[in-house]
């Protein structure tokens, strides 16, 4: 059991500042869309994995100098032992390669015809229990590919809109078991009669694009510079070196840590921050705080502890190294991160980000990319996969 050492109610300043300089990584990850709002994070987290995609978080929290002990108000080495931190491996395989191209070069466009596999359709779905309307398990504006899920209730949902049209509707019954998938509040329907009844909004064919250098530099020179097939690549592949690759080989060297014990006042900020970011994408995407961590990304109460936990180890694991590597931010490394991030905070000027970050709050901004970018560079990328 971990221990907590201090206890303090007060909450961490909400402002969040981006963890990477790389902009053509930045340019795609708007590009693909991943969340309603930009992957930023806070200082104080440094590297926290949620299940349906990884993130960085970071907050204003401490303020290195040459007497870190005095900063902070603990000794890192009274917290934490660090484990392995270098040397790791890590391997990009060709699933994750070919995924990362078709959300380039898939795309659907709506047709007329029935829908058949491949197809992607937009529905909604209303359930009945014993012949009454149940809110519990219905949606609007559900979608599915056709022909994708192997089993379940959107294999059922799937199979009985295949050969379909938009507008019509289609009654299918199923298994109560069947019904509990999409239950919004975790009910159990397994000895209830449950019918669905599913309307098609739209079906959309699969389009799959072909990679030259003529479709390169007509859809991504003018946003993101990149002119031929070989430019193309490289931007991918530095995606998933530098989002997937380094934060999975991060939580490798926080994994290794072994962590004693934890002040209760960094506990507490990175759960104030959590929760902060979880009302912020919530609002965008109209639900309650509480729907969107249970409902919409299926955390627990188990779960969402161990995200926390996660993020105090992972900041005590990012001071321990700063300490032992001797990591300092020099002025113009700190004048270089207000120039690279200005505009990502929603600023028009680097003065005018200045009235809103700190030059502490940069300086710890600069020193976690530094421990994160150590971390990494000392470790092995395996790229098991074909370009093409």
């Amino acid at each position: 059991m971990v221990e907590n050492t201090n206890k303090n109610e007060n909450m961490v300043n909400e402002k969040k500042i981006p963890t990477q300089d790389n902009a053509h990584i930045e340019q795609k990850e708007e590009k693909k869309k991943i969340s309603p709002v930009a992957l930023i994070v806070p200082i104080a987290i440094a590297v926290i994995l949620i299940a349906f995609f990884a993130v960085v978080y970071w907050a204003k929290v401490i303020k290195p100098s040459d007497d870190l002990e005095k900063e902070i108000g603990y000794k890192v080495e009274d917290q934490i032992t660090l484990g392995q931190y270098t040397d790791f491996e890590y391997e990009i395989t060709q699933e994750q390669w070919d995924e990362c191209i078709n959300e380039e070069i898939q795309s659907y466009s709506e047709v007329k015809r029935a829908a058949i596999d491949t197809d992607q359709l937009d529905f909604n779905y209303t359930g009945y229990v014993d012949e009454k309307k149940d809110s519990n398990i219905s949606q609007k504006q559900a979608e599915l590919i056709v022909g994708e899920d192997e089993s379940g209730i959107y294999k059922i949902f799937s199979d009985a809109m295949k050969g379909h049209k938009s507008g019509e509707k289609i009654k299918v019954e199923v298994e109560g078991t069947d019904a509990t998938e999409l239950s919004m509040d975790e009910r159990d329907y397994s000895d209830k009669k449950v019918t669905f009844e599913l309307k098609i909004n739209s079906v959309s064919k699969l389009v799959i694009e072909k990679v030259t250098d003529d479709w390169v530099s007509e859809n991504y020179f003018e946003d993101y510079g990149l002119e031929n097939v070989e430019d193309f690549y490289q931007w991918n592949k530095d995606y998933l070196l530098e989002e997937e690759a380094k934060p999975a080989i991060w939580q490798m060297a926080v994994d290794a840590a072994n962590m004693k014990k934890y002040p209760q006042e960094l506990y507490d900020d990175i759960v104030d921050e959590f929760l902060a970011d979880a009302r912020y994408r919530a609002e965008e995407w109209g639900m309650t705080q509480d729907q969107y961590l249970y409902d919409f990304c299926q955390h627990t109460d188990e779960s969402l502890e161990e995200e926390y936990l996660n993020g105090v180890k992972s900041e005590l694991v990012m001071w321990a190294i700063v300490e032992k590597e001797g990591f300092e931010a020099s002025d113009e490394e700190i004048a270089q991160k207000y120039e690279d991030t200005y505009l990502d905070v929603g600023c028009e000027s680097v003065e005018e980000m200045k009235e809103n970050y700190t030059k502490e709050e940069i300086k710890e901004a600069v020193l976690l990319d530094k421990v994160q970018t150590y971390v990494y560079d000392h470790s092995k990328i395996i790229e098991s996969f074909k370009m093409n």
